[in-house]
């Protein structure tokens, strides 16, 4: 993070930062989530507090398990003000969050079992949103979006053990939430259907719209290889672009920077479309985060796939925005000439063919 920091002044602001301008403060522990809040909480408070209420910036950084693990012990902090949100701006990168659950394909893994024991097995508890753990989690998501967190949820496309829809934490609404997806620059093609498709989805959803559950049944297609190198779960923290977007989505959207993510006006009543900047930052502070119950199955059934495309395709919200419907038209004509090689992807074309003639 601290060479993303250093890249994003230098690049934007032509402004070099000295090394101790930025402070760095490792958050390491093993064990279950709920024990690494309060070894962590512990460590802060008598190591780093000063450091804590003297920042001017706070950028949080996790991984896997730790974004539960953060979104708990930054609830923590908030509440009592050892950070004070109003005078210190601060956003969390999420990266490949565990927020609903593993792969279920994994319960039965031999290292899950037998090696990782009890932290790992806690993982599937987040699978279902009326889990104990779950609750807290989802919970403590909700207060640190309406105290002001800017939150990226950056999810992995070939993950090997995180799905898709549980890295962008695809349960919970709120406009403080920011979603990408890493693309391992191998298999990454602009016009690939799949790529395209999925990255159309994420818009949706950044821009307050339903991917009508597409992101869901999709993502068992996506997983990487658990036991061959290839797959993102690691390699996402590895790309410095990864780090990069957290600091333009704090500082170069409101209320530092001009940039919004462009919503589709029928998503604002008009008299709030042609309002001031401020007023609309005013509504957006007061909006509460939604949760949406989340029960993940052992198998998907394979008919809901081209039903969630369909819903994207007779979306009048996105047929009626200039921009989106746009990019469906793209898609139609990547549909069309989509050849892919692997079992599943044939698999998944085969699934959409129904919908050729509305493509």
């Amino acid at each position: 993070m601290t060479a993303a920091v250093k890249k994003y002044f230098q690049e934007s602001h032509d402004l070099e930062l000295p090394d101790k301008a930025i402070i760095n403060i490792p958050l390491q522990w093993e064990g279950k989530v709920l024990e690494r809040v309060e070894k962590l909480y512990e460590y802060l408070i008598s190591d780093c507090k000063e450091a804590i209420l003297s920042a001017d910036v706070i950028l949080w950084v996790t991984h896997s398990q730790g974004t539960p693990v953060s979104a708990i012990l930054l609830k923590k902090l908030i509440e009592e003000n050892l950070i004070q949100i109003e005078k210190q701006p601060v956003c969390m990168l999420a990266m490949a969050g565990i927020s609903h659950g593993p792969f279920p394909s994994l319960k039965g893994n031999l290292l899950v079992k037998y090696f990782e024991a009890d932290a790992a097995r806690e993982l599937f508890e987040f699978m279902d949103s009326d889990s104990d753990i779950s609750i807290q989690y989802r919970e403590s998501m909700a207060y640190i979006l309406q105290s002001k967190v800017k939150t990226v949820f950056m999810g992995s496309m070939q993950d090997q053990v995180v799905p898709l829809y549980s890295a962008i934490m695809s349960g919970i609404t709120h406009p403080n939430i920011l979603r990408a997806v890493y693309i391992d620059g191998h298999i990454y093609s602009k016009d690939d259907f799949l790529i395209r498709l999925i990255t159309f989805a994420i818009r949706l959803l950044n821009v307050g719209l339903s991917d009508h559950g597409f992101l869901i049944h999709i993502s068992e297609v996506l997983a990487g290889k658990i036991y061959a190198w290839e797959g993102g779960h690691s390699t996402v923290y590895e790309e410095l672009n990864v780090f990069m977007l957290p600091l333009q989505y704090l500082f170069e959207t409101p209320p530092f920077g001009p940039y919004q993510i462009q919503t589709p006006k029928i998503l604002f009543k008009s008299q709030l479309h042609d309002s001031t900047d401020r007023a609309k930052q005013k509504v957006l502070d007061k909006v509460k985060a939604r949760l949406d119950p989340f029960q993940v199955k052992p198998r998907l059934n394979p008919f809901h796939l081209p039903w969630a495309m369909r819903g994207i395709w007779d979306d009048p919200r996105i047929l009626n925005d200039e921009i989106l419907s746009l990019e469906l038209e793209s898609l139609q004509d990547l549909f069309d000439k989509w050849n892919p090689t692997s079992a599943k992807l044939k698999e998944i074309k085969f699934r959409l063919e129904p919908l050729k003639a509305r493509l």
